[in-house]
């Protein structure tokens, strides 16, 4: 098998970029330092060839002037930049699988690129203990795919502060799709005979299991799954409802980041606006009680009740002097 293509790509992929070229001489060195291929010029050309035959940007030396140079990649630096710094953002993997990946999105980089797209690392607040995540990924994919039922145990902390089983038994569900909302990702399911759909992080499923012979129940007549998760503000289950907030005027970006461009606004002239929303009543109420002195549920009075109720109940804790 002639591998000198392979070769010459890995080392063009390493030491060349936009900004810096191999002269041939130096190309030929890297091949017999770094691979042990011995070679002359005349090879080293058809080599280059049969890259540019299958879609590799390379000048040719008279186009470019300094020498020979990689310019296409997989992925653009900014684009690696940005997956890196997403993933290094991620709790839900632990350090090491989140090291991992970051090697695999940067290996396609050339040394200098790899050198400008290192993560700034915010430091997140914990780090995931469940070293199943990707393969727990994989089950429910392909649970979801084949339209199969899967089994899981679900984990959650102690005052240990390690991952222990919610329950003895383990879940059984049908499972519709994985979604990543506000931080972490979520599996999308429903039990047997149940009517609401269920959420659960896919960093705290573990030991998921197949059942080929359980077919997954459709989901319920209706309901568009996209459209589902659109809605919700927060991974939480229960219908959706219509809502008028009145926010501050300073709030209309985090409304429309969150709510999306199709809530409708109306500017009241007194430095707030109303928005109508379409979504989860759980999720709206978590959402509101984060900005409950910037915002307040007008419709529905029943969620304006229940926020109020909440409110009044947090007061009162407050207010009690706790020795400890």
């Amino acid at each position: 098998m002639n591998l000198l293509p392979f070769r010459v790509y890995q080392i063009l992929s390493e030491h060349t970029d936009g900004d810096h070229a191999l002269a041939m001489g130096e190309l030929l060195r890297l091949l017999r330092t770094e691979y042990g291929l011995r070679c002359d010029r005349r090879a080293a050309y058809a080599a280059l060839d049969k890259l540019r035959a299958v879609g590799c940007h390379i000048p040719e030396y008279q186009d470019d002037g300094e020498g020979y140079r990689l310019l296409s990649r997989s992925l653009e630096p900014s684009e690696v930049r940005l997956l890196s710094d997403a993933v290094s953002a991620f709790p839900g993997i632990s350090q090491r699988q989140c090291e991992q990946l970051l090697d695999r999105l940067q290996r396609g980089l050339s040394r200098w690129q790899r050198a400008q797209c290192r993560p700034l690392i915010a430091g997140v607040p914990w780090r995931g203990m469940n070293h199943e995540a990707f393969l727990s990924v994989e089950v429910l994919e392909e649970a979801v795919s084949r339209r199969c039922q899967v089994e899981f145990q679900y984990m959650e902390y102690g005052m240990d502060k390690r991952l222990h089983p919610r329950r003895e038994r383990p879940y059984r569900v049908s499972p519709y799709g994985l979604c990543f909302a506000n931080g972490n990702y979520y599996l999308i399911c429903r039990y047997q005979g149940a009517e609401d759909i269920s959420h659960y992080r896919v960093d705290r499923i573990q030991s998921p299991v197949l059942l080929e012979e359980q077919p997954a129940e459709p989901l319920p007549a209706g309901l568009d799954l996209a459209r589902y998760v659109r809605e919700r503000v927060y991974p939480f289950p229960g219908e959706a409802v219509h809502a008028v907030l009145r926010c501050e005027s300073d709030l209309l970006s985090d409304v429309l980041d969150r709510f999306g461009m199709e809530t409708r606004l109306r500017d009241n002239g007194d430095g707030t606006f109303d928005a109508a929303v379409f979504t989860g009543a759980a999720g709206l109420k978590f959402w509101a009680l984060q900005y409950v002195s910037l915002c307040q549920v007008l419709e529905p009075d029943w969620l304006r009740k229940e926020i109020s109720d909440t409110l009044r109940t947090g007061w009162e804790n407050y207010q009690r002097r706790i020795e400890f």
